[in-house]
């Protein structure tokens, strides 16, 4: 569906930060990878550049979609902690024995703030991974009382944007339009359109069990539709389920 969000209820607003799939408990090598990062201040794409592994391998372990690497002793010393703290938790942090300590943000009263990412998952044959860490390009604010209305009572921290790429998702969804998902889903559950990625890129699909195997569909019919079963499943990282999209079409007078 198309929404319709509003000037009056809502806000565009300027943002450098940068967004990483996963909380920020240190119970797993993913919760210390991101708070590791957060700490530093280094971005995925920075933090491969300095250690030298991969961006797809980085986003993976941080996603939690791996559970550990081979490279484990790069990636730890490129961020100042000590290996075996990064991959098993055992001992501090770092060699000066400093605490992990998690900064929480206190959200505005009324506001409900969604990151815009620069993602283009692709309406296509997929878009690459390249090593660019996800930025968040801005914000888009609405006030809780329209927010609940069109994304229920998930918190904002569950709902990012993400754009378009391609015509296979047409002409329910067209290239350039914004995607609002739910991130907190990193799994499939139901029948529904996701963002994923697949071996090394991205897509924006309708996803639907068919027996024992995963049907990658595409609304556009002159896309074929694939599979994904348990040969290949360990290639597949949802990052997302579709909960509305902002058309960018326009209409001539």
């Amino acid at each position: 569906m198309s929404i319709d969000i509003g000037n009056s209820e809502t806000l565009l607003t300027s943002n450098t930060a940068t967004y990483k799939f996963g909380g920020m408990k240190i119970d797993t090598l993913a919760d210390r990878l991101n708070l590791a990062m957060e700490r530093s201040g280094m971005t995925q794409g920075a933090l491969a550049k300095a250690s030298g592994v991969a961006q797809p391998t980085i986003w993976r372990l941080a996603s939690g979609n791996a559970k550990g690497s081979t490279r484990i002793v790069d990636i730890a010393n490129a961020l100042g902690v000590r290996p075996d703290w990064l991959s098993s938790g055992e001992g501090s942090m770092s060699d000066e024995g400093q605490k992990p300590v998690v900064k929480e943000a206190r959200p505005q009263e009324g506001i409900f703030r969604v990151d815009v990412l620069d993602i283009k998952v692709s309406a296509g044959p997929g878009t690459y991974m390249i090593s660019d860490a996800v930025e968040v390009l801005h914000a888009i604010e609405f006030t809780t009382e329209h927010a609940r209305s069109l994304f229920g009572n998930r918190p904002d921290g569950e709902v990012k944007v993400m754009t378009v790429d391609g015509d296979s998702m047409s002409p329910t969804l067209n290239s350039g339009d914004r995607l609002f998902f739910d991130v907190s889903m990193r799994h499939f559950k139901t029948d529904g359109v996701y963002a994923f990625v697949f071996g090394r890129t991205f897509h924006v699909k309708r996803l639907q069990m068919q027996g024992d195997k995963l049907a990658v569909l595409s609304d556009n019919p002159t896309y074929e539709k694939w599979y994904i079963a348990e040969d290949n499943q360990d290639q597949f990282y949802v990052m997302g389920k579709a909960l509305i999209h902002e058309s960018i079409k326009y209409n001539k007078l």
